[in-house]
């Protein structure tokens, strides 16, 4: 007797895997420069605002009246409150540091310090001038060196208040004086790249973006 055996056909079901999009270079690196982007536009609105918010300044006037945390200073265009704290440096015309009591009324200085919300000027450093030199001092610029010249006796700065300017710095003059913040005297090599100084000039050229220094605190 013969038995037929049935024959089973099995159908093997092959499934093929859909292919799922990998990012490509170059759309990692577009969204690693957009992230970039974002991350320094906000730093530039950081630096704006805290531009905007504590501008440092630097005022020249007449002492009105002083008292003990505080003294009156008529500049050119308005009556100003300066306010004095201990850690305020005041310096003598030829750089020697003094005390506030040494102020007087009708003296004529330098304050150079930050605007607080009230637009009164908290003083950093106050520098007593001769009345000859504060009326030809036409200038006074904060800014930070981004480049020097030793060959042409030129160094660039960009003002710190407007970072769109940039002045050329004159230093070639004979009676050009540079100090440290707290009055300490220094020389031209003292002063290198990405420096904070101020500048104060008596000339200044017809397109207003070069000076011609005879002062340079370094900060």
């Amino acid at each position: 007797m013969i038995m037929l055996l049935p024959l089973i056909l099995t159908t093997s079901l092959v499934i093929t895997p859909t292919a799922i999009p990998t990012p490509t270079v170059t759309s990692e690196i577009q969204k690693f420069r957009e992230i970039i982007q974002e991350k320094v536009k906000t730093k530039l609105q950081e630096i704006n605002q805290k531009v905007q918010t504590n501008p440092k300044r630097g005022y020249i006037g007449t002492i009105t009246k002083i008292e003990s945390t505080q003294i009156s200073l008529s500049t050119k265009d308005k009556n100003r409150t300066i306010i004095l704290s201990p850690n305020t440096v005041y310096l003598n015309n030829k750089s020697i540091k003094i005390k506030s009591t040494d102020l007087k009324i009708g003296q004529e200085i330098l304050v150079i310090g930050v605007l607080d919300d009230q637009q009164n000027l908290s003083a950093k450093r106050i520098i007593v001038t001769t009345i000859k030199s504060s009326q030809n001092l036409k200038t006074i610029v904060l800014g930070q060196v981004i480049d020097i010249s030793t060959m042409y006796s030129l160094m660039a700065i960009i003002p710190i208040s407007n970072k769109n300017t940039q002045y050329q710095v004159k230093t070639d003059t004979k009676n050009l004086q540079i100090i440290s913040k707290t009055g300490e005297k220094l020389t031209l090599k003292d002063i290198s790249k990405g420096k904070k100084i101020i500048v104060i000039s008596t000339s200044v050229s017809p397109s207003g973006q070069t000076l011609t220094a005879e002062k340079i605190v370094v900060m």
